[in-house]
């Protein structure tokens, strides 16, 4: 099938539509609007994955007592504002933070970058072109940052969705990776852990008008008029909310049809995997074989009826005619729609991307029976019950006997009141002089040492159950250990934490290839020869000028993740062999510091680039004037004489 080209960019996050509109164009109608009610439903069947989501990043971030109770006079409130009603300091001590914070630490300190492998080992040197091209969209998308954040998200909500385009940002053309956030995604129902059963998938956009107008106007006047006509109405007449900047709040309560600001349009996109009916053309006379539309087979007739006749005025028989055969089937496709919050149909058409698929990559974890449990959601409930503990504590140090004095009334001195008495006692040097009569009781002071009460012990319990029930244990945190402890042993407990840890990394890792899968897809699909030249210059193999876009994308790759050779061991293990082939004589001085890891590389390849220039031209031979030769000169092959 001939692939579709893209002729519409913008600079949002909104999809490339699939052809230029006209003038004659439609308005925008209305008839779909079932698909946007379908995308509402899926959108609301997920909204207890997003309340779990914010109740995980509050405990996250600090905000551990705000799940809502309800008291028996028929309040809910939330459990800081109970504990101040009753006269409680609602304490907490974030131990989740610092468990995420060790895993991205973990994270990090394993650089990574994907590697193409071509299916044909023949082929490897384009492999070695697009694995250059992937870690350059890697470069000018900052992905060793967004990666870190998004396993933040991973972590926290047990979720994340990245979305892969083509399009105009930031003054260049090309692929682009953006972050969604898991409030604006919605998708049908899922049960493989691999997401293979993914059949509708959608993302809200919130955008400005001139972005709506630049995109889905088309350059029609009337159509930019009816867009503003449109959201005219969805912006002004049911906006109701005002949220404060830099907080949750804007994301947490979106409304599937209107945006959260006046300034936004909301925008709705739709992916389905729909069926249609097809027929699969093998034209004998090209040797093509593409799709067509099953309302195209009376066109196709004709074309077989116009060959067959031109062909028997020629003599030739029927059955020898190149015609265009058929065939009918179903096919499967994914396309795309964006609607207005009131169900106007924006833009619409199937994938423009080589992969076949919808943009969007994404992960649940673990996804058993359709659920999804993240990591900071296993570590909550110890997390709450070593807030209520130090919450205990600080309630009954508060409230216990703290040197009290008891004065017992008929031995009040003559002459001198209860608060002065109180004053003397807690003066430093203060004296009460007083007669104690007969029998009567001295005054004592009473000093209560009532936090004695396993509270320390089960929040002693409660961290390291914290610990064990994480995978993060405190080699990896790095806290120190006790004096003694073997190094070996130290250096397993961080093994262990890592291993604990294993299964969470490699199911982000799967995350990764899949996206930079679908990098790879659209770099083959829409980079061309120069594109590749300004990237790789010539360090893959061969001339980067050798390279077309038709051999790329004729070309099948595997990717895969692996460790990065810019870590320090290895480059510390690189630099040895390479010295080592060195002083053996295998490799020469220049494939040392072309192929080695060295920080003054490049200045001494320049050195040697400029020596080897004067060589050259001290070796050349002297250029020829054109002047005879002198009678008494000796012939070109006779010896000179030493005088």
């Amino acid at each position: 099938m001939k692939q579709k080209n893209v002729h519409q960019f913008t600079r949002t996050r909104l999809m490339p539509s699939l052809h230029e509109p006209t003038e004659n164009d439609e308005m925008f109608d209305r008839s779909q609007y079932k698909i946007l009610l379908q995308a509402k439903t899926a959108w609301e069947e997920i909204r207890h994955f997003r309340d779990k989501r914010s109740r995980n990043r509050n405990y996250t971030f600090g905000k551990q007592w705000n799940d809502k109770i309800t008291l028996p006079d028929g309040r809910t409130i939330t459990e800081e504002q109970y504990l101040r009603e009753q006269g409680k300091v609602p304490l907490k001590n974030n131990m989740i933070r610092q468990l995420v914070k060790s895993v991205l630490g973990q994270f990090r300190s394993v650089q990574t970058e994907p590697v193409c492998i071509a299916r044909d080992r023949k082929e490897q040197a384009i492999g070695e072109l697009i694995s250059a091209a992937v870690q350059y969209a890697y470069q000018h998308n900052r992905l060793n940052e967004l990666d870190s954040r998004t396993l933040e998200e991973f972590l926290i909500s047990g979720s994340c969705f990245h979305k892969i385009g083509y399009g105009y940002r930031r003054g260049k053309m090309d692929v682009w990776i953006d972050e969604i956030n898991p409030n604006r995604i919605f998708f049908n129902q899922l049960e493989d852990s691999r997401l293979w059963d993914c059949t509708f998938i959608g993302e809200l956009h919130d955008v400005s008008i001139t972005e709506v107008v630049s995109r889905f106007a088309g350059g029609s006047r009337q159509k930019a008029a009816r867009l503003r006509e449109i959201y005219g109405e969805a912006t002004s007449e049911y906006l109701t909310h005002n949220f404060e900047n830099l907080t949750a709040e804007p994301l947490d309560n979106l409304d599937f049809l209107i945006a959260p600001t006046p300034d936004k349009c909301r925008v709705i996109e739709v992916w389905r995997l729909e069926n249609r009916e097809r027929i699969k053309c093998h034209d004998i006379l090209s040797g093509e074989y593409y799709k067509a539309e099953a309302g195209q087979a009376e066109e196709i007739e004709r074309e077989n009826r116009r060959r067959i006749a031109e062909a028997k005025a020629s003599g030739i028989p029927e059955n020898e005619v190149p015609v265009i055969e058929t065939e009918w089937f179903v096919d499967t496709a994914w396309y795309y729609r964006f609607f207005t919050p009131f169900g106007d149909l924006l833009d619409e058409g199937e994938t423009p991307y080589w992969h076949g698929e919808h943009p969007y990559a994404f992960k649940l974890y673990p996804l058993i029976d359709g659920e999804i449990h993240s990591f900071v959601e296993d570590v909550i409930d110890q997390q709450r019950y070593i807030n209520r503990l130090i919450t205990l504590i600080d309630f009954i140090m508060g409230s216990s006997a703290k040197g009290i004095l008891l004065f017992p009334e008929d031995q009040i001195p003559d002459g001198m009141t209860l608060e002065e008495i109180a004053d003397e006692w807690t003066r430093y040097n203060g004296v009460v002089l007083f007669k104690p009569k007969p029998g009567g009781m001295l005054p004592q002071q009473i000093s209560v040492n009532a936090t004695n009460v396993g509270a320390y012990e089960l929040l002693s319990l409660q961290m390291r159950l914290l610990e064990d029930i994480s995978g993060v244990h405190g080699a990896m945190q790095g806290k120190p250990v006790a004096s003694g402890t073997p190094s070996s042993l130290y250096a397993q407990q961080v093994q262990y934490s890592a291993s604990n840890l294993l299964d969470l990394f490699e199911s982000f890792k799967t995350f990764r290839e899949d996206r930079d899968t679908k990098v790879m897809k659209t770099i083959q699909q829409y980079y061309d020869d120069q594109r590749y030249l300004r990237i790789v210059g010539t360090t893959c193999g061969k001339d980067a000028n050798t390279y077309h876009p038709e051999e790329v994308r004729n070309t099948e790759f595997d990717l895969s993740i692996t460790e990065s050779l810019s870590t320090p061991a290895y480059r510390s293990i690189s630099n040895d062999l390479l010295l080592e082939l060195f002083r053996t004589g295998n490799i020469t001085l220049q494939m040392l510091l072309e192929n080695g890891s060295f920080p003054f590389a490049d200045k001494l390849l320049q050195s040697l680039s400029v020596q080897q220039g004067q060589q050259m031209q001290q070796s050349a031979p002297a250029p020829s004037t054109g002047m005879p030769l002198p009678e008494n000169a000796p012939a070109a092959d006779t010896p000179l004489q030493n005088p």
